[in-house]
């Protein structure tokens, strides 16, 4: 996979989670500021391990067509790929 694309879409998928009003949460750490953690995290792994990285993407795919109910079966992570 491109891994400016992948880059895109992470961003774009945490930034979305980003909320105007920013919140300290139990853990100490703002919203915003553990949203960005888990981002710099998912970035550093998916950059570590593109191939995992892909067969999470297809268990998304999957997942998708689950929630549309166009499939019965949500096959397991690990058995995608």
């Amino acid at each position: 996979m491109d891994q400016a694309k992948v880059n895109a879409v992470i961003k774009a998928f945490f930034s979305s989670l980003k909320i105007e009003e920013d919140k300290p949460l139990q853990t100490g750490l703002s919203h915003n500021t553990t949203v960005q953690v888990l981002e710099s995290a998912t970035l550093q792994l998916v950059s570590e391990n593109p191939a995992r990285f892909e067969s999470y993407v297809k268990f998304f795919e999957f997942g998708v067509m689950y929630l549309q109910d166009e499939t019965d079966e949500l096959p397991e992570v690990e058995n995608i790929g």
